[in-house]
């Protein structure tokens, strides 16, 4: 029997416009599609809903549930459990794709489920997506590097958490910032005592319709409300 092969597929980072051509091939031709699901994100599974011609209900769709635990026993039972239901489809020869938002190498639950399968024997393949700090740069015109400038990728809440943010802040070229749902009130407080809030711009959901974008100062103003809302949130920071 011909073995399945599993994809980690991106859709963006919420606009279904810019999932890519490659990615619609792969989700027509397979056989079950695994997708995030949690209170605040159905984004991925709504993305590819959009799709004209490709037809949902002659797939398997089977809902994914990571708790982002910081105890690593929990998250690996977690990833096990998934990684074994995907194992089920591709051990009958069926090919698999989980979904990711964003770009499936860049803080992705596929990616880490990617290895397990391999371990188990199966061939695997990425399919490259917008990520979200470039959807975030383009819906607020800002050009994050040019020439010989550096760029940085920060997981902020991690970095908060470890003392080494400010640091990070401190260091030459742009700065995004990701990863900030738990800490972005002290993530702001560090950066207006640094001076560097009015370099900064935070974006929230962008590409969607629901997107917010704000600018200096208008960090340091946000709600409760907006604050509460900060899940699949970017901040760049150029200085």
């Amino acid at each position: 029997m011909k073995k399945g092969i599993f994809y980690a597929v991106s859709t963006g980072a919420g606009n279904p416009e810019q999932i890519t051509f490659e990615a619609i091939r792969v989700l027509r031709e397979c056989d079950a599609i695994f997708f995030p699901e949690s209170e605040k994100n159905t984004i991925a599974l709504h993305s590819i809903s959009q799709i004209s011609g490709l037809d949902l209900s002659r797939k398997s769709l089977i809902p994914c549930r990571f708790s982002m635990t910081d105890d690593k026993e929990k998250s690996a039972a977690e990833y096990g459990k998934v990684a074994s239901d995907c194992l089920k489809f591709l051990q009958e020869g069926k090919s698999v794709v989980m979904l990711s938002i964003g770009d499936v190498s860049l803080y992705s639950t596929a990616a880490r489920t990617v290895r397990l399968i391999q371990k188990a024997g199966f061939e695997v393949k990425f399919i490259s997506g917008v990520n979200s700090f470039s959807a975030a740069a383009a819906s607020s015109e800002i050009s994050l590097c040019d020439r010989d400038e550096k760029l940085t990728v920060i997981p902020g809440d991690a970095f908060f958490s470890q003392g080494k943010l400010k640091s990070a802040l401190k260091d030459e070229g742009t700065k995004v910032l990701m990863k900030m749902g738990r800490h972005l009130k002290e993530i702001i407080s560090i950066l207006e005592k640094l001076d560097m809030i009015q370099n900064a711009t935070l974006i929230q959901k962008a590409s969607c319709q629901d997107e917010k974008i704000f600018r200096g100062k208008e960090i340091a103003a946000m709600t409760e409300e907006d604050i509460k809302a900060s899940y699949l949130s970017v901040m760049i920071v150029k200085c």
